[in-house]
């Protein structure tokens, strides 16, 4: 019984409620950022390819490239030096170099040595699809600045530049044989266009006027080229002539990836019909549909032909196909979608999060990283979470502006609140654990009975009668007293409401951008608040004076802001950046990078010794504070 910790990577069906088989999660801590303990969550799938030997399949992400095991659906690698996100990925014939697009850069990996050997630089903007000759020793980049580039892969110098004078390089194919190379352009009419790599040529164009094209691919012979459009047909066409030679419509939506099988006998096409489908290039039928459920974002048919890899951004889940039978073989957990909240219950020991790919709540231990409980409720995607204070409930928001009560200990659905008509992506509790106010994207304010799941009080989300524009509310913070209840919305103004009477009893008012987060210090004394003007600015709660303020030193929006428990830091959240702050001088103590998208939600362990980030690139990431307090690295 090998591998057992990975067991929980081979999931074929979701249950309501599950907890975790307590097997280590190692892959939590590999390559971690300078200052993290933890990441959760594998970042968002981007594209994924086989190895040569069909024995290893990478897998594109957010936060790094990961290399699975086929057979075992084991995380054998994490790529992640230098990594910025990517567009694409390629592998060369032999499996020695893999190269992957950073914006408008391309990096390329020694497999063998597991590092990276070169970044090559040439493009103006974003690189959309890398390819790879037959040889192994030219990689080609097309861009959204209208260029193809050649590289020689051993020294990583460029070669040549053609000039599509199109639109940008959408998708890139290598003829299997000779030294041909197509590619189709990002227009509302997509052309095709043939290269011939040794002149430098532009040998054909195809101008099928089909509408939009979204995927390409050679047949191993060279000979044929299929194309995916926006109406779902798959078209072959001749490459010598341009003639087309059959149509394939099976797809009700854009056809998104295609791939042949080596052998040529399969072509495989993933679409945004949420299906995938086999054809026999021969005879021209279909032989095979594969429900995959959300939306395909990339299909890989293994070098022997027996093994179809599909990928969804939604779920985050990998599958593996039979090619023949259509069965599921096994499936990879892990991967997740942007998350927006996060919550340390509050004896320390564990974190829960909104895990959006599959519409779950996970909570998991922090000193393990091991999963502890699953909660599923299966009529929207959760947003937000949080305790209360006892921590004997949690509570979830969701798209639907439901909210949800669970039982921390038994995993049971005790309430559900009903009243909000959009996403409710902020909560909070009072301290004595019988009230809870959410915001909405509905423009409300809601205050609950957490005993009886009754609404108490619905409050409009508007500055005053003079401007009665309604506002998302994005963020509430309650004072530690359990009297005054703080709010961000998209308005500029902070609203301050006591609790007792639902009145509104002050404002702040010094943001010149929406209000994106709230957070009270544990005292009760200030607030801090964090705006799209990039800056978190410091108020006194009592007189709602202006003490401070902190500018975001790359000019990004402060998402999320939070007090340590003992009120000497506030951390701020922005583009991949966690910044801790000395609450009376405003001084950046120390700066976490490492996350790879904009950070949204930021909390303290109750003892102050961990920093928790939840975000955009999918992941949560625990960070060591108690060596970096004091340290300034900005």
């Amino acid at each position: 019984m090998k591998n057992l910790k990975y067991l929980t990577l081979f999931v074929f069906a979701v249950s309501l409620f599950s907890s975790s088989i307590y097997y280590p999660q190692e892959y939590t801590k590999w390559h971690l950022p300078e200052g993290a303990k933890q990441r959760f969550g594998k970042g968002i799938i981007r594209e994924i390819a086989f190895f040569p030997d069909g024995e290893k399949l990478a897998v594109s992400s957010s936060i790094g490239i990961w290399i699975y095991d086929v057979n075992t659906g084991e995380e054998l690698d994490l790529l992640t030096e230098g990594w910025h996100d990517t567009n694409s990925i390629v592998i060369s014939p032999k499996g020695d170099i893999l190269a992957s697009a950073i914006g408008n850069k391309v990096q390329l990996w020694d497999i063998n040595k597991k590092n990276l050997d070169n970044t090559l630089i040439g493009h103006r903007t974003n690189i959309y699809s890398l390819a790879i000759s037959p040889d192994g020793k030219t990689l080609v980049s097309g861009s959204a600045d209208t260029t193809i580039r050649t590289w020689d892969t051993t020294t990583g110098q460029a070669g040549s530049t053609l000039i599509t004078n199109t639109e940008a390089v959408r998708s890139l194919t290598y003829s299997p044989i000779g030294n041909l190379l197509a590619s189709i352009s990002e227009t509302d009419e997509s052309t095709i266009q043939l290269w011939n790599l040794d002149t430098g040529e532009n040998t054909l164009n195809i101008s099928p006027r089909i509408g939009r094209i979204y995927s390409i691919a050679f047949s191993p012979d060279g000979l044929i080229i299929a194309t995916g459009s926006w109406n779902g047909r798959i078209h072959l066409w001749d490459t010598s002539t341009g003639e087309l030679l059959t149509t394939l419509s099976e797809h009700s939506r854009r056809a998104t990836t295609l791939d042949f099988s080596k052998d040529g006998v399969y072509l495989v096409g993933g679409g945004s019909d949420y299906t995938i489908r086999v054809w026999n290039v021969k005879t021209k039928m279909l032989i095979n549909t594969l429900a995959n459920g959300p939306y395909i974002s990339d299909v890989a048919i293994s070098p022997d032909g027996k093994l179809i890899a599909g990928t969804s951004t939604n779920d985050g889940i990998i599958r593996l196909w039979d090619v023949q039978t259509g069965n599921i073989v096994k499936t990879t957990t892990g991967h997740t979608n942007y998350i927006r909240s996060v919550a340390f219950s509050p004896d320390g020991t564990s974190v829960a999060y909104p895990n959006r790919t599959d519409d779950t709540i996970l909570i998991r231990d922090v000193q393990t990283g091991d999963i502890q409980k699953t909660l599923t409720e299966l009529t929207s995607t959760p947003y937000s979470v949080m305790y209360t204070p006892n921590g004997e409930i949690l509570a979830s928001g969701y798209s639907n502006g439901q909210i949800v009560l669970w039982n921390v200990q038994t995993g049971e659905l005790l309430k559900r609140l009903i009243g909000h008509t959009r996403t409710a992506p902020t909560l909070a509790f009072t301290p004595d654990n019988s009230t809870l106010i959410s915001g909405s994207w509905d423009f409300t304010i809601r205050s609950w009975d957490v005993h009886t799941g009754f609404v108490k009080k619905v409050i409009p989300a508007y500055i005053s009668s003079t401007d009665p524009t309604n506002y998302q509310v994005r963020s509430i913070s309650i004072s530690p007293d359990g009297n005054t209840f703080a709010y961000a919305s998209e308005a500029q103004i902070i609203q301050l409401w006591d609790i007792p009477t639902n009145e509104k009893k002050g404002e702040l008012i010094g943001h010149t951008g929406a209000g994106a987060s709230v957070a009270f210090s544990p005292n009760g004394t200030i607030l801090a608040s964090g705006s799209f003007d990039d800056t978190v600015k410091i108020w006194e709660a009592e007189t709602t004076n202006l003490l401070n303020t902190y500018k975001e030193p790359t000019s990004y929006n402060t998402y999320s802001v939070t007090f340590s428990p003992d009120g000497d830091t506030i951390a701020g959240g922005s583009f991949k950046v966690v910044r801790l702050w000395d609450t009376m001088t405003g001084k950046n103590m120390v700066s976490f990078t490492g996350h790879t998208n904009w950070v949204r939600s930021v909390v303290f362990s109750p003892d102050g010794g961990i920093l928790a980030s939840a975000s955009s690139d999918g992941t949560v990431i625990l960070w060591d504070v108690t060596q970096t307090q004091h340290k300034d690295n900005r």
